[in-house]
This record gives structure tokens, C-alpha cells and sequence, in this order.
């Protein structure tokens, strides 16, 4: 069995910092991506960090509950999946998906809600996807499956 790389929550400021960095091995074409998680919600952020460990397609994950630590580490380009809040406490996800398209186009940007009711809204900002809170491991694996398959289009490949 592939060894994997795990992320597990140590808050420090608003940042979850690696704590067990294995080495991922991963196919030749498989295409691997790394993930941060958005929301002031340490339980959803803790929930996001298992599931997103358990994908074989995630190969890095961070998440912030400020702002301000989120964009400096998305000006770095390492950011390709944004796992946004939609309508939680002290963010204001549609439009820190503009923002965050400003600053990084070739973010894919997936918004999360406790409600279904911001689904049409995310999409029609861009969302390359949409989780119902709380989270679970297929719904979340269905999104990054997806979202390959649409990378691998662009490029012209099958997924």
C-alpha cells in the first residue's frame, strides 16, 4: 500500500501545520493536488482535513480560519483547491471566491454550506463544486473526481 501524506490540525494562529509528512506515491499520469480549507469552524476544519487525507488525489492540505493567512499562502501558487465556507460566521464566501479568483485564476474554488439553499449562487460565481455540511468521504471524493475530469479535458487527455 502507497504511503500517504497526512495533515493533522495544530491550530497555530489561524493555520493547520503538518505534523506527518510521509511521501506520496502516486502514479505516473495520476494527477495529485494540493488543498486548503476555509472556514472558522475548527470541528469542520478538523472533519475537512481527514477526508480530504483519505482522497488518494490530495497530496497537501492546509486550512485557515484567517483571512489574511489564507492569502499569503494562496499568493505562493500552491493553492489549487479552495474548500470555501458559504455563509458561516465571519466570512462572506461568494465573494472571497472573487477574490481569490483575482489573486489565483487556476484555483478550482468548491464552497461548503450547512444549507442547500447557496448551490445556484456558488455556481454562478465560478464553483467547480459543492459540499453539504457536514461533509462526507463520497460526496468529497465525487468533487475532486470531477474536478480532475474537467482538468483532463482541458488538456485534452482522459481522466
Amino acid at each position: 500500500m502507497p504511503e500517504r501524506l497526512f495533515f493533522l490540525p495544530l491550530f497555530s494562529g489561524g493555520l493547520v501545520k503538518p505534523c506527518i509528512m510521509k511521501p506520496e506515491a502516486k502514479k505516473r499520469n495520476d494527477t495529485m493536488y494540493n488543498a486548503a480549507v476555509i472556514d472558522t469552524d475548527p470541528v469542520t476544519l478538523e472533519v475537512m482535513t481527514g477526508l480530504l487525507g483519505n482522497n488518494s488525489h490530495i497530496r497537501r492540505i492546509s486550512c485557515f480560519s484567517l483571512l489574511p493567512d489564507f492569502f499569503e499562502e494562496l499568493e505562493t501558487g500552491w493553492v489549487q483547491i479552495a474548500f470555501i465556507r458559504v455563509g458561516g460566521p465571519g466570512l462572506q464566501g461568494l465573494s472571497l471566491a472573487k477574490e481569490i479568483m483575482k489573486v489565483s485564476p487556476n484555483t478550482r474554488v468548491v464552497f461548503m454550506a450547512g444549507i442547500a439553499g447557496y448551490a445556484l449562487m456558488a455556481f454562478d460565481e465560478g464553483a467547480r463544486g459543492y459540499l453539504l455540511l457536514p461533509a462526507d468521504q463520497k460526496r468529497l471524493d465525487e468533487v475532486i473526481e470531477n474536478i480532475r475530469k474537467r482538468d483532463h479535458r482541458k488538456r485534452g487527455g482522459s481522466p
